[in-house]
């Protein structure tokens, strides 16, 4: 529940943990929301578990067992969240883009996205632009024209989850920086 000062009970969590991966804290709370609506016993139908829906597999590899733990749930998130950053660091240049790749292969995978950024350049788009070009690609993997096209390696894709999955986020990330403050550090007085 969202009061005048803060967002989530999570908000010191996310704070510190979107300052270690140099993301707004808002975002990341708007990434949190559409994942669990901030209940850390969510669990999905593929078994992720907790505030970012991490799968197991994911949590054992940033070095994480209990995906129900806050703070090692949003641990294991963020470290998957850095390691996408990077993936698409030289992929796409443009840091505000690059968001929207990343937040794309979290809800789907960064093979299905990297697949829509081959379709997007087979036929003459630009696939480091999301909108109009690797979101619609990412849809049309949903139809066997395109999940069967040689330049595809995952074949088919829902591909109109993720592409609203990123319209929440962001939308809900404007939202969110109307109603509070960048995180700024608070000034200690002696």
């Amino acid at each position: 529940t969202i009061s005048s000062d803060q967002i989530s009970e999570f908000d010191p969590l996310i704070k510190q943990a979107a300052e270690k991966i140099s993301w707004d804290w808002r975002l990341l709370a708007a990434l949190i929301y559409q994942e669990s609506r901030f209940n850390v016993q969510a669990k999905s139908w593929a078994g992720a578990k907790g505030l970012m829906q991490v799968v197991p597999r994911t949590g054992k590899s940033f070095g994480v067992s209990d995906l129900h733990n806050p703070a090692e749930n949003i641990k294991a998130g963020t470290g998957f969240l850095q390691w996408l950053e990077q993936l698409f660091d030289d992929k796409v240049l443009d840091s505000l883009e690059r968001q929207k790749f990343v937040l794309a292969s979290y809800n789907v995978g960064q093979g299905h996205v990297l697949d829509a950024m081959r379709l997007v350049e087979k036929h003459g788009g630009d696939p480091q632009v999301w909108e109009g070009n690797v979101e619609k690609y990412l849809e049309l993997k949903s139809t066997p024209a395109y999940y069967n096209d040689p330049v595809v390696k995952f074949g088919y894709c829902r591909g109109r989850e993720p592409v609203q999955y990123v319209r929440k986020i962001l939308a809900r990330f404007e939202e969110y920086q109307l109603m509070f403050k960048p995180n700024v550090q608070e000034q200690v007085i002696p």
